[in-house]
């Protein structure tokens, strides 16, 4: 979804609209930011794996979970909350803690008894002390004894918290390969977000997957999702819809007044190049065959004409007098979703993390001018 396009629409009476909206406004900023980041962070690693590692550093138990939920949606393979796990079917996964280092007199003694326990989900965590001079050591004479005893663990490996990233990861690979451990996987997880991932990688760090906590669960470097819940249309004594509109010196908050349809137009290779906001009526397939004139708001002296396009619909109907009107999807299901659109749809240029290219939000000609004269009424008192 893109600024300044309607996501939710709310018809009700004044009193029940207004008594969603602090609940709407919660669930959509909060799981959108965080699912948003996540998608960023996974473009990052360029295919390497990604899992949620966030939930201590969440706002609360609840966005934990919800944010977990919400990493799910945005890209990440899995999550080391349980509980979120549980509920929304989402991959769950971990590692070992410096805490179960600490409690053994030694390192080796922790990885060993660790090795017992998860012999098929081996991962050690070797920085607690010293990561190249104990740390991956300790770890390749655990790997030793378990070839000795004819163990094959199916995931084994090293975990770094750590220092310098990409050069520990560098020289664990060189170390890993030596000993004859070229399965072995790197994870690495600490301070995490898709600027420093790609600055690891471009050093050359040697990571297999990444485990990412507060940057990505709190959407650290830019932690508001900045959407809005606006009255736009009450019903006249004839039951029809009067559009409203919010008038503001800041032009960004000024309202879109009246109901609205949204469309998505994709050109003839299915890739998506802007949206459009009509009024209720919406657009009708005979103005689609013969051309449909749009405005650019923020650029009105731009009009185009939408020819040998295809529109799809972004809204529909999922609640119908406080009923649902169809199953909700699986958090699975919007998972493949959300990649299918970013994969497909959406162009590799509006997804740079630095300069995107803007994806343009336009008018039909008769909303706009409804809108201008709106704005001109209002403006003469």
């Amino acid at each position: 979804m893109y600024p300044n396009e309607p996501i939710i629409t709310v018809v009700a009476d004044l009193v029940q609209a207004q008594i969603v909206e602090t609940e709407l406004l919660a669930q959509v900023n909060h799981q959108s930011l965080v699912a948003t980041k996540a998608n960023r962070v996974v473009r990052a690693a360029q295919g390497r794996a990604v899992s949620d590692f966030g939930a201590r550093r969440a706002h609360n138990n609840d966005a934990a979970v919800l944010g977990a939920r919400a990493c799910y949606i945005g890209g990440v393979t899995g999550t080391a909350t349980v509980s979120a796990a549980q509920e929304f079917d989402i991959p769950v996964g971990g590692t070992m803690a410096h805490s179960w280092v600490m409690y053994y007199q030694d390192e080796l003694t922790a990885f060993r008894k660790f090795a017992e326990v998860y012999p098929d989900n081996c991962i050690l965590l070797v920085d607690t002390y010293d990561v190249l001079k104990t740390g991956v050591p300790n770890a390749i004479k655990v790997f030793d004894e378990m070839k000795q005893k004819g163990i094959q663990s199916k995931n084994y490996g090293i975990r770094l918290d750590s220092g310098d990233l990409a050069y520990l990861s560098r020289e664990s690979r060189r170390m890993l390969d030596e000993a004859g451990y070229e399965a072995a996987k790197i994870v690495v997880s600490n301070s995490l977000d898709e600027y420093t991932i790609t600055s690891i990688l471009d050093q050359g760090g040697k990571i297999d997957s990444f485990g990412v906590g507060e940057r990505m669960i709190t959407a650290k470097s830019d932690p508001v999702f900045g959407a809005v819940y606006k009255l736009c249309a009450v019903t006249n004594d004839q039951g029809e819809f009067e559009p409203r509109i919010k008038i503001s010196e800041t032009v960004e908050k000024i309202t879109n007044p009246g109901l609205k349809r949204v469309y998505r137009v994709f050109n003839a290779e299915g890739k998506a190049f802007a949206d459009l906001i009509a009024g209720a009526d919406g657009v009708s397939p005979e103005a689609v065959r013969d051309g449909i004139i749009v405005i650019d708001p923020e650029r009105p002296w731009k009009k185009r004409l939408f020819r040998d396009c295809t529109l799809r619909e972004l809204q529909k109907k999922v609640m119908d007098g406080g009923r649902r009107t169809e199953k909700s999807p699986s958090v699975r299901e919007i998972a493949k979703y959300v990649r299918h659109q970013l994969n497909e749809e959406i162009w590799e240029e509006e997804q740079r993390f630095r300069n995107p290219h803007k994806h343009y939000i336009d008018m039909t000609s008769d909303y706009y001018n409804m809108k201008m004269g709106m704005l001109e009424e209002k403006a003469h008192g």
